[in-house]
């Protein structure tokens, strides 16, 4: 999943096995009626009529950038909570929304930015064997004692392979402002499809890799609108002394980091103990044998820890 852009540092850096790039935002709204978004009678127990979809994952135009793709909570009769899951560098919103839709089930929204085209470079030969170098024709030389030439081989020149060529693979954001506009564009734009439905209160930021990368830049700016954080293979280095207290005393309640790797662990270690110096409530968990990824054993850790993350926000479904 390397790009020609800039790689990041190591919690930044996304691969394929894993993929791709998350950080998860629950952001919660109130609403205005909802045309469309729903059928029947509003005598449900959250008085709006049970929220209907084409589909459990739709795309979401978002005005002045790339399309989004929303994971929505089919049959909701109330306000509910907003994921926001964002990407590590070469993953794509469309995969990062069915992971997080298998977490999340249909207890919140999960709103998948896109970012910017991720390209890398290959060849059309990769792989492929030089050619051996040709000879020439024997060319006489002045001869020897009994008048025969001696052949001076002439190498043919070894042919320029043609130049890699750019290749898509993936999205990915390249620092926090890009992100942050992207991301309460796509929020705004959410309210406005199912006005009724996207709740107004807290949102949890997490993400993977690069998006973890980028997380504490983001949370720290808004405590209070962004208190819950989930870091998965990342988000670690970019915590001091100083960005843990404001996010306390900003607001900030509950940090989730989330690994494959043991190296991610003993990384983790240090960031933790700055924000339990600030009373911020951490949860360090392992899926060991993942690896830089989050599919498998991290995606069954983040399903048993999310009740934790959202434990006291009246927002989220019991």
């Amino acid at each position: 999943m390397q790009a020609n852009a800039p790689a990041p540092p190591r919690d930044g850096a996304a691969t394929r096995g894993g993929a791709a790039v998350f950080v998860v935002a629950a952001f919660v709204f109130g609403g205005v009626g909802c045309k469309g978004c729903g059928g029947g009678s509003n005598d449900a127990p959250g008085g709006l009529a049970p929220l209907a979809a084409a589909s459990p994952q739709v795309v979401l135009a978002v005005p002045g950038f790339a399309e989004a793709v929303v994971s929505v909570p089919v049959g909701a009769t109330r306000a509910m909570p907003v994921v926001v899951a964002v990407i590590g560098i070469g993953d794509t919103p469309e995969e990062q929304c069915e992971t997080w839709r298998d977490v999340v089930g249909a207890r919140a929204f999960v709103l998948c930015p896109r970012g910017a085209k991720h390209y890398v470079l290959e060849s059309d030969d990769a792989g492929a064997l030089a050619p051996i170098a040709k000879q020439s024709p024997p060319v006489a030389s002045g001869g020897d004692s009994d008048g025969t030439t001696e052949p001076t081989p002439t190498p043919t020149p070894t042919p320029t392979p043609p130049a890699p060529k750019p290749r898509q693979l993936g999205y990915f954001f390249a620092d926090e402002k890009v992100l942050e506009r992207e991301v309460n564009a796509g929020l705004a734009a959410l309210k406005q499809r199912f006005p009724s439905y996207v709740a107004e209160q807290s949102l949890v930021y997490a993400g993977f890799s690069r998006g973890a990368f980028l997380g504490p830049k983001i949370v720290t700016k808004q405590p209070a609108k962004y208190p819950r954080a989930i870091f998965i293979e990342g988000g670690q280095s970019a915590w001091t002394p100083e960005s843990a207290a404001a996010f306390a005393k900003g607001g900030g309640k509950r940090v989730l980091f989330a690994c494959g790797q043991p190296s991610c662990v003993e990384e983790v270690a240090p960031a933790a103990a700055l924000l339990r110096a600030q009373r911020v409530e951490i949860k360090v968990v392992h899926g060991a044998g993942e690896g830089h990824g989050y599919k498998r054993q991290v995606k069954q850790e983040l399903k048993k820890s999310l009740s934790w993350v959202v434990e006291d926000d009246p927002a989220w479904p019991d």
